[in-house]
């Protein structure tokens, strides 16, 4: 088994035991354990033990490495700005049209009890370690093994698989994948997904999307 095939296992391994610890042992017991900020602290001391296991066993092989970190922010940026404005464009569009904007049939206002846990581990913590596996790991491995748009496609089903809100999702893993195949590095997708978990959180409090 090579060094990519072996992270993938301990990975998905460590995504179940975790879950099923949360499920079978901490939830059954209740408050303070049921709680948005257990749950978020849960989570992110599963994305950092995960994190630590792709870094430890595949540094070289995770898209970590880069050799112009100054290009890689500011090709995420870019793609960010730019993908931001299009939708903001189109959705400001079709709402002469279609009240609310199409937005709305997507998103929706999430209130936060804990707002920076919340930035940290939803919009930080978060998509670095689904850019590490997914992108840099996993994609990196179909890569290896198929032409780069079938890794794309397949690799972008299975994140947005594991996610709600499939078109959404969809939609963001056939970006940061061919990010990773433009860039070979982790670095613009993570700056891309960082912005649009932001803009997924904010956009309906900033253009007023109500509630679905």
């Amino acid at each position: 088994m090579d060094r990519r095939s072996f992270v993938i296992v301990v990975v998905i391994g460590s995504e179940l035991l975790f879950r099923l610890a949360y499920a079978n042992f901490l939830l059954p017991m209740g408050p303070p354990f049921d709680t948005d900020a257990v749950k978020l602290l849960y989570t992110a001391a599963a994305r950092v033990a995960q994190c630590a296991a792709i870094i430890l066993l595949a540094l070289d092989l995770c898209g970590l490495k880069t050799e112009s970190p100054r290009n890689e922010a500011l090709a995420g940026i870019g793609v960010s700005l730019a993908f931001g404005t299009a939708v903001l464009l189109s959705d400001l569009a079709v709402r002469p049209f279609f009240p609310g904007g199409w937005l709305s049939l997507l998103l929706s206002k999430q209130t936060m009890a804990e707002p920076m846990l919340f930035f940290l581990v939803g919009c930080v913590l978060g998509p670095f370690a689904e850019e590490l596996f997914f992108r840099g790991t996993l994609y990196a491995w179909l890569r290896e093994r198929m032409p780069p748009s079938a890794a794309i496609v397949l690799s972008s089903l299975l994140f947005a698989g594991l996610h709600p809100g499939f078109a959404v999702q969809l939609t963001g893993g056939l970006l940061f994948a061919s990010l990773f195949e433009w860039r070979k590095s982790i670095w613009a997708g993570f700056i891309v997904h960082t912005a649009a978990n932001l803009s997924i959180w904010l956009i309906p409090w900033i253009i007023d999307i109500g509630p679905r």
